[in-house]
């Protein structure tokens, strides 16, 4: 049986190797062909490891880092001087081979600036993006992409988004024939701006590709589409708002209702039930798609099931070779113009 190696930066994030470590046990307890190369300070992780009995589990390669990509710190400050930190290291992993993908919590900006300097892109891609499946109410689940790599894009990079993500909705997601859209303000294909519109015609002349059209933000969870795309700015907030939604309905749910709150019993567990599907926790991880390998950003404040779904986010995209078949497919797409 081939190994899957991960390597993991544990110092990132709201509370660093405290809900990391609890979830790197996880991982190993459920994968048995994962291995892991730890990078943090071991100082703060070596005892922590120890407890959990991890100090001398073969599968895990713990390596010390002295520093810390701070969560405020300016990208480029990172890319230049950050060389011993633990997010430099996990990503230079698999920038080297040694790991074939990495997990960080750690800044966005200079997580995506590492990857694309340490890894680089598959040949043929113009900007990789942030993209996260989501639940869906009537379908397996909604690739949405990009939430946080590129606010500045083209309709040829727009293109290209669902194009990947489409990839990994089949391969990951197991929609066979995904449908694909564009997110904008009415589905109508004189709607929004030029962008989209000439992205929209660029989807036309994609002969493989199974677009749909426009959709809007009220489509993202009701599986009208399976792969839905826009750029960074609008993708970030249309997340944001819908993980803020969550956490509104989840604390209201879980407040008392007085004389009536027996009678309101049965409506709350039905309707948390039906909300639990949005739980973020359950879909914490977005993998930077379009790299030639695997890195997944998880949300700073990740608690260790967050945590640990995004590690089990890298292990399925390297499972089912992710960026190989990204590469595939845009190589189909472009001889089918």
């Amino acid at each position: 049986m081939d190994s899957i190696v991960l390597a993991l930066d544990v110092m990132g994030g709201d509370f660093g190797p405290l809900i990391l470590v609890p979830a790197i046990k996880r991982a190993l307890n459920v994968y048995a062909d994962l291995n892991l190369i730890v990078y943090g300070n071991e100082s703060l992780v070596l005892p922590m490891l120890r407890d959990f009995g991890l100090d001398k589990d073969l599968r895990l390669d713990f390596r010390h880092t002295a520093l810390v990509a701070e969560q405020n710190a300016n990208p480029l400050t990172i890319l230049r001087n950050g060389g011993q930190t633990s997010l430099y290291k996990a990503i230079e992993a698999v920038g080297k081979k040694e790991a074939q993908g990495a997990v960080s919590l750690g800044n966005t900006g200079a997580l995506v600036a590492l990857a694309n300097h340490l890894i680089g892109n598959i040949a043929g891609v113009h900007r990789s993006a942030l993209v996260q499946v989501l639940p869906s109410f009537n379908s397996l689940g909604t690739v949405f992409l990009d939430l946080g790599a590129n606010i500045r894009v083209t309709p040829e990079i727009l293109h290209q988004y669902g194009v990947m993500g489409s990839i990994l909705a089949k391969s990951v997601v197991g929609i066979s024939n995904p449908k694909v859209a564009l997110l904008n303000i009415g589905t109508e294909p004189t709607k929004g701006p030029e962008l989209l519109r000439e992205a929209m015609e660029l989807y036309l002349q994609d002969k493989i590709t199974n677009f749909i059209g426009f959709v809007e933000g009220n489509d993202l969870f009701t599986g009208k589409a399976d792969v839905i795309v826009t750029d960074a700015f609008s993708g970030n907030i249309a997340l944001k708002t819908a993980e803020g939604l969550y956490r509104v309905l989840e604390g209201q749910l879980g407040k008392k209702q007085g004389k009536f709150a027996l009678f309101l019993h049965p409506v709350k567990r039905f309707i948390k039930k039906r909300i639990g599907l949005m739980q973020p926790d359950a879909y914490n991880g977005s993998v930077l798609l379009g790299l030639d390998g695997v890195v997944i950003k998880s949300h700073a404040s990740a608690n260790h099931k967050a945590y640990a779904s995004a590690i089990a986010q890298a292990y399925d995209e390297v499972k089912h070779h992710i960026p190989e078949r990204i590469a595939e497919g845009l190589t189909h797409i472009q001889g089918s113009w």
